[in-house]
């Protein structure tokens, strides 16, 4: 004779709905990659995500710092950082919601001593050090 099953409730039931599972997403779909063309791309559409943003989501996310001490190794105030922390989070989460390209932008700048440090080899035909126009 077979034997009953309990129901689960709580902490050990099944994970998520009963839904089938299939596929029935498209490859375009499943990868993401945000743009299909460089040549549509307007700067007004991307989203811009500054480096301090990208080392707090680095802090927290992939370092597992508490706030506080991400917050301490930046130099900022516990309030600020979560603005900062937060800020990225939304600004990831729009682009990929509404597929948009991300930015990522720098807010370092090459002081006159250190552009002498540049070697040769990171000079390109067009005058850029490292990305940035040197005027």
């Amino acid at each position: 004779m077979p034997r009953h099953h309990r129901h689960r409730h709580g902490w050990f039931r099944e994970a998520g709905p009963r839904i089938p599972i299939g596929n029935v997403m498209s490859v375009e779909d499943t990868i993401f990659i945000p743009i299909k063309s460089l040549e549509n791309i307007e700067v007004k559409d991307c989203i811009e995500i500054y480096d301090y943003e990208i080392k707090a989501l680095v802090y927290i996310h992939i370092e597992g710092l508490s706030t506080e001490e991400a917050a301490n190794k930046m130099g900022l105030s516990k309030a600020t950082f979560w603005r900062i922390l937060e800020g990225a989070r939304f600004k990831i989460a729009k682009a990929l919601s509404e597929r948009k390209p991300m930015k990522l932008v720098s807010t370092r700048q090459i002081s006159n001593d250190n552009k002498s440090l540049l070697t040769e080899k990171q000079v390109s035909s067009t005058g850029e050090k490292n990305g940035l126009v040197v005027g």
